[in-house]
């Protein structure tokens, strides 16, 4: 599966998949993420937001939280059912006021030169065309603008997303456990995003490598993840001795190496315009 056919699984994909996501990966991993992302930028005060690959509002909501009623978040994805998602959130109080947009990552739908900070939480690896998403966002930067992007790791540094995707490829096959391991954690080279930051004319690059803890209650909420993947239909077209088999190699698998208790690992980069 390529990038853009991960981009277009999003895009397709319905609210009860999203929902999974929503309910299970943001609250124990992107949450803490979008956090530590926030803080690293700076954010101040008073100052405009703009959330590429926003979600359900993992980056977004924290960021309102930042800038205050003073500021101004926007929030672009290409998925519908995660921005209905976003959408369906209460407004919280004393906060900037959020707008979301559906769009493409390489065509904002935001004016030249709008916004302060530019976030793009986990995003980058599934863009079809990821050097013209970041000119994009250069463009909605004011001049000095802050850009701050995390993509993750390896996934062998996540020992539960590791735990997944060897038993994918213990009951399922290399080739779809392949398509997994290659999409969220597509793009593990720190040199290869400080390269793309650079040609798309930022300045003051810097990557750090940093992780947080990452826990799951049991085997079968882990395994719960998968119905926010785009090989959900694959998996769901298995029999169901070997849907049985997958669950209990989990079990397995996690017991041994303790998997539910680890961590995960990205690498946050950081530039100006």
């Amino acid at each position: 599966m390529t990038l853009s056919a991960w981009a277009a699984s999003f895009e397709a994909a319905d609210i009860s998949a999203m929902q999974t996501y929503e309910d299970v990966l943001v609250p124990r991993l992107f949450t803490p993420w979008a956090w530590l992302l926030l803080d690293c930028l700076g954010i101040q005060p008073g100052e405009a937001i703009l959330d590429v690959a926003c979600g359900p509002g993992s980056v977004t909501r924290p960021a309102a939280i930042e800038v205050g009623p003073a500021g101004r978040v926007t929030g672009v994805d290409l998925s519908p059912a995660m921005l209905a998602i976003a959408l369906s959130k209460p407004a919280l109080p004393c906060v900037a006021a959020i707008e979301y947009h559906h769009a493409s990552a390489d065509r904002l739908p935001v004016d030249d030169a709008d916004f302060d900070v530019v976030a793009c939480q986990q995003g980058l690896q599934f863009f079809p065309k990821p050097a013209a998403a970041l000119r994009e966002m250069r463009r909605a930067l004011r001049p000095g603008g802050r850009i701050g992007i995390a993509v993750w790791a390896e996934i062998d540094h996540s020992p539960p997303f590791a735990a997944l995707e060897g038993v994918v490829r213990e009951v399922a096959g290399d080739e779809l456990a392949d398509r997994y391991r290659n999409g969220p954690w597509g793009m593990p080279d720190a040199e290869q995003l400080r390269e793309l930051l650079k040609h798309a004319g930022f300045n003051e690059i810097r990557v750090t490598r940093e992780k947080l803890p990452l826990r799951f209650d049991s085997a079968a909420e882990l395994g719960s993840t998968l119905a926010s993947s785009p090989i959900r239909a694959d998996l769901d077209a298995l029999s169901a001795p070997r849907r049985e088999q997958l669950g209990q190699a989990l079990e397995r698998r996690v017991a041994v190496n303790d998997a539910l208790h680890a961590e995960a690992v990205a690498h946050l980069a950081f530039a100006c315009r």
